[in-house]
């Protein structure tokens, strides 16, 4: 049955092919439609097995998982509506959806809607909301799929705009917390004055703009008291309030090629679903600063955030990466290449209560604009991020901030002629990885040098060769890995590629390295593994097929600078997007 759903996937694309550009009008409006499936029929692996990186007995939800989401919205004039379902068939391994949800069941179903009514200058929503306030350090209700995220809010919006000088928003609703809704409703509004347009000065922008948002919860101060580990286990009763009040004021300017824009928020009182099991207020303080002439563009971004994690609801055992009302990302270069990206900057402030760093972005490009086949892209990047002093209340005791993160990242493109095109990147990582341990006060510091050198070939109009090849040096940790992809491109319909990604060095590490227990024999030994793929890609129109087979090591992946842990596994996946 589970073969046959994937093969039924793959037919159906097919069919769907001279649909995939259609238009589809009902009376004066117009319908559209949106389906993605991302399948996985997971293969036994008894390398993978052997170390203990899959576990047979634990894949509870069998050999195959589907994540699949149907969109369709109408139109009409000002008016528009729309609904989603969200299938998970059951979903794949490495989800939130079902370590956290309220049931056991395998098969799982979302239904959300909205009605919604746009003129001019004022708009009213009906149904679920995806919206944010300034950078979402306060609130944001958004999807992502690829990480399995959507905190969408059942209820109502209304926003009104006068002449682009004044916009005003309030909402108020109930998120989505996985596959249920919360009982802890949410509600906030949002003010924007443009004090430029007020002043009618057109060559730049000034704002100043504020927020509110409150989370209710029924009888906080009655079941969840002070949430230190004695009051946790004893149950000690404390007197807290059942409302998060939060505030947030930014200001922005801008003005010939120069940017600056700073937010502050507050939380008013203690939050007592705060994730390091401490009822405290929480705060962020948040500057961009940017600059750009002709072809050189810099940037900058400082923050300094403490307790400003603001979940759904209350889970002290294990919250996930879905419970959570607005959004924190990890100011860090977001990678490509595989071997950049093994060990991404995963956050502190969850484990301690907050952190304070930046990062700095600076690109140069260096054309001749006569000759356009010929240019030089330079780019470099810097962040590093520290925690700072905290009492950590399940370990009683104090910590001092200390660095967590740093990395450097300069790569530089270069298009020789119409035919060649090079990429060459450099990484240097370094982390604490015992911060990631409940926040161990011993410090263990790992280190890593990537070289990336990529290479595209155009043989003609349709047809390019791309080689990728990839090196990351390392004495802790895992050790040397190598990486390598070979890509052909049929354009525009056809993609194929191979890869391989292998730990080549044996580490003595036993606690973070490649350092395993043998399950049969309850010894120790090493294990050089090879993360191999071989796949391919059809586009036809607003359709895309992607099916790849191969093994893929156990890691984090991100996306937006936000991360959730994938296990390893070895399988066959089918992915398809359609929109007519």
């Amino acid at each position: 049955m589970k073969k046959f759903l994937l093969v039924l996937v793959a037919v159906a694309s097919v069919f769907a092919i001279e649909e995939a550009s259609a238009q589809i009008k009902v009376g004066e409006g117009q319908i559209s439609i949106a389906l993605e499936s991302n399948n996985t029929y997971y293969t036994p692996d008894k390398s993978l097995e052997e170390v203990g990186l899959i576990k047979p007995e634990e894949r509870k939800r069998g050999d195959f998982g589907s994540n699949d989401f149907l969109k369709v919205d109408y139109t009409l004039g000002r008016f528009s509506a729309g609904i989603q379902l969200d299938g998970y068939l059951p979903g794949l391994y490495g989800y939130d959806l079902y370590t956290y949800q309220q049931r056991d069941s395998k098969l799982t179903a979302f239904f959300s809607k909205y009605v919604q009514w746009e003129d001019q200058n004022w708009g009213v929503r009906l149904g679920d909301i995806y919206d944010q306030f300034g950078n979402g350090l306060i609130f944001r209700a958004y999807e992502d799929r690829n990480l399995g995220f959507n905190n969408s809010l059942a209820g109502g919006r209304a926003y009104y705009n006068f002449n682009n000088m004044v916009n005003v928003k309030v909402l108020a609703g109930v998120p989505r917390l996985y596959d249920i809704r919360s009982n802890n409703p949410i509600w906030g509004a949002d003010l924007s004055l443009s004090i430029s347009d007020m002043a009618g000065w057109y060559d730049g922008l000034v704002s100043v703009e504020a927020s509110y948002v409150g989370r209710y919860q029924k009888n906080a101060h009655i079941e969840y008291p002070h949430l230190d580990l004695e009051q946790l286990l004893f149950g000690a009763q404390g007197v807290k309030s059942d409302v998060l009040n939060m505030i947030s004021a930014r200001a922005n300017f801008e003005y010939k090629g120069v940017s600056l824009r700073g937010e502050y928020v507050q939380k008013l009182n203690d939050d007592i679903y705060n994730p390091t099991l401490d009822a405290a207020k929480g705060n962020v303080i948040n500057i961009d600063l940017g600059y750009n002439y002709k072809r050189f563009s810099a940037s900058a971004t400082f923050r300094r955030q403490e307790n400003m994690t603001t979940f759904i609801d209350f889970r002290p055992l294990g919250i996930g990466g879905g419970n959570t009302i607005n959004y924190i990302p990890l100011l860090t270069r977001q990678h490509t290449y595989s071997l950049a990206n093994l060990n991404p900057y995963r956050g502190a402030s969850v484990h301690t209560g907050g952190e304070i760093g930046g990062q700095i972005d600076l690109y140069y490009s260096l054309r001749n604009p006569k000759v356009r086949s010929k240019y030089w892209n330079f780019h470099a990047n810097f962040s590093m991020f520290n925690t700072i002093d905290h009492h950590n209340k399940i370990m009683d005791m104090d910590m001092e901030g200390r660095n967590v993160w740093i990395d450097f990242n300069f790569d530089v493109e270069r298009q020789w002629n119409k035919s060649v095109k090079t990429t060459f990147l450099y990484s240097f990582q370094r982390w604490d990885e015992e911060i990631n341990h409940f926040d161990s006060p011993s410090a263990h510091y790992c280190r890593s040098h990537i070289f990336v050198g990529d290479v595209t070939y155009k043989i003609n109009k349709k047809h390019s060769l791309r080689f990728e090849a990839q090196y990351l040096t390392s004495e802790d940790y895992e050790g040397d890995w190598v990486a390598a992809t070979v890509e052909y491109n049929f354009a525009p319909k056809f993609s194929f590629y191979v890869s391989d990604m292998w730990n080549c060095e044996k580490m003595q590490d036993g606690a973070y390295g490649n350092y395993y227990m043998n399950l049969e024999t309850y010894e120790m030994e090493h294990k050089l593994l090879h993360y191999y793929q071989v796949g391919g890609s059809f586009t036809h129109n607003s359709l895309r097929v992607q099916l790849s087979y191969g093994r893929n090591r156990a890691g984090y992946v991100c996306s937006g600078g936000v991360c959730r842990f994938q296990p390893a596994y070895t399988g066959v996946n089918l992915a398809l997007t359609l929109s007519f």
